[in-house]
């Protein structure tokens, strides 16, 4: 069937390691709009890390983000879905995760909160890529226990953490596999948790429903864990050449890798026919 809705990943995917969109990803994109194809960013990225993404595509109206927490359209300036973690779930996370030297990020509507100390040393636990976006886009706290208590009234949509030891990671992993929350990553350096029904594969689902669009209708491309769901949904699934060996099992399809254009690739090849 034609493809009708294109979901991209951005980190690994779309951007490429300079943290931009190449002129031939850009191309594909447009003329897949032209066409009347309906193209949607989906990333881990929250709302505060999306002013950049925008700006590199304005022409887009839908933005999936925090790994399917939100669908924002653009063009009635309207969250469409919404779905945080439990407050038990993401304190039972925090208490977890501070027994480790990792930096931990707490995704609010608006917001991304850090503890001041990781924010003053982000390049200990970031990859040097993301370092610049996070300085520019967290919100440092000097304690974040502030989050957690009973009197604190914002949603939490994600919880993330940047690691630097790969023992913390898997120690966290372990402790947190019964909680009411969906682990998975963009890079190999952080562990993201969302709700348990928050996944790139259902937000995209709902989008596609909301458009009166098949799931063989539909494109995706990705590089990660959090990509996974998608790539599960998605008729036209498409891992890129760098993707984690997880995320290139759950495609039907692979392309370049994200310095070699991989998303126009695939967009050419599956939906400019």
């Amino acid at each position: 069937m034609a493809v009708k809705l294109i979901a991209l990943d951005m980190d690994g995917t779309t951007l490429n390691d300079e943290q931009t969109i190449s002129d031939q990803n850009r191309a594909a994109i447009n003329e897949a709009l032209k066409r009347g194809i309906t193209v949607t960013v989906c990333t881990g990225r929250s709302n505060t890390e999306l002013a950049p993404i925008m700006a590199l595509l304005p022409e887009l109206r839908y933005f999936i983000n925090g790994n399917g927490c939100k669908i924002y359209d653009k063009k009635l300036d309207k969250i469409i879905l919404s779905d945080p973690l439990t407050f038990s779930a993401a304190n039972t996370i925090y208490r977890i995760v501070r027994e480790y030297p990792v930096m931990l990020e707490v995704y609010t509507n608006n917001q991304i909160y850090t503890s001041q100390s990781c924010y003053d040393h982000a390049a200990k636990y970031v990859p040097d890529h993301f370092v610049q976006l996070v300085l520019d886009t967290r919100t440092p706290l000097e304690n974040l226990k502030a989050l957690f208590r009973p009197e604190w009234q914002k949603l939490i949509y994600k919880m993330n953490i940047f690691y630097n030891n790969a023992e913390n990671f898997e120690a966290i992993r372990e402790r947190c596999k019964g909680l009411p929350a969906e682990m998975t990553g963009s890079s190999d350096a952080n562990l993201e948790f969302n709700s348990l029904t928050a996944t790139k594969g259902n937000a995209v689902h709902m989008l596609a429903s909301t458009l009166s669009i098949t799931a063989d209708e539909v494109m995706a491309i990705g590089d990660g864990s959090n990509d996974i769901s998608m790539l599960k949904y998605a008729g036209y699934s498409v891992s890129m050449e760098n993707a984690i060996t997880d995320a290139k099992k759950a495609a039907k399809y692979q392309t370049l890798n994200n310095n070699e254009h991989g998303v126009a690739a695939a967009i050419k090849k599956y939906a400019l026919l």
